[in-house]
């Protein structure tokens, strides 16, 4: 028989444990992410193929969009994918394909296309331009102004010009330099955690932090 004196354990779940297990659940995958961007940030040999130096910077890209909110008038509606375009010179055969095939985030799968005409870059969410392209970059900046575009790049102060993100080595490691009032004109929020990672600069060309 029940004892009418021992207190009765409630039924109802704490509303504060699920919160705290979901907000567990993703400082786990946040910590996941920031760990896969350290690894493939290694050191890059001089005697390394092309094909491997891009299959890291591939990594990158994959790991770059986990940690940036594009607005959602970036998406044609709710199901849009997040586009990668490579725009004229392709520097990565397939491993930009391999890199996000079947992933996934927030819901909106990756996609990878190539673009040849600066119109097409509208409607991409994340745009890739190659050295071989840095020539053409005053064109890029003016096609995308005023479009949430996050813009990577990986020649001479491609991020003081103008660009969001830039690839360089730094004691044969690959590291990357963000402007940050690139992404405000393009209406990107930043994860702070990939802030701490990177190099901040402005448009002025002066960094701001490591």
């Amino acid at each position: 028989m029940n004892d009418p004196t021992r207190p009765r354990r409630s039924s109802r779940r704490n509303p504060c444990t699920g919160g705290r297990r979901r907000t567990a659940r993703q400082a786990i995958q946040i910590g996941g992410a920031i760990l896969a961007i350290l690894l493939v940030a290694g050191a890059l040999r001089p005697q390394e193929t092309p094909t491997v130096e891009y299959q890291v910077k591939a990594a990158f890209l994959y790991n770059f969009a986990k940690f940036i909110e594009w607005p959602p008038e970036a998406f044609p509606n709710e199901k849009s994918p997040i586009t990668f375009c490579v725009h004229g010179s392709d520097p990565f055969g397939n491993a930009l394909d391999e890199a996000i095939r079947g992933k996934s985030v927030d819901n909106r799968e990756f996609r990878a296309r190539r673009t040849t005409e600066y119109p097409e870059l509208k409607s991409c969410q994340l745009v890739f331009v190659s050295e071989k392209e840095d020539k053409h970059l005053g064109e890029i900046l003016s096609s995308v102004k005023g479009v949430s575009v996050l813009l990577v790049g990986e020649s001479a102060e491609f991020a003081e010009r103008g660009g969001t993100v830039q690839f360089f080595l730094e004691n044969n490691k690959l590291r990357f330099a963000v402007n940050v009032d690139a992404a405000k004109r393009a209406r990107l929020q930043i994860s702070s955690k990939l802030l701490a990672l990177a190099r901040i600069v402005s448009d002025t060309g002066h960094a701001k932090g490591n």
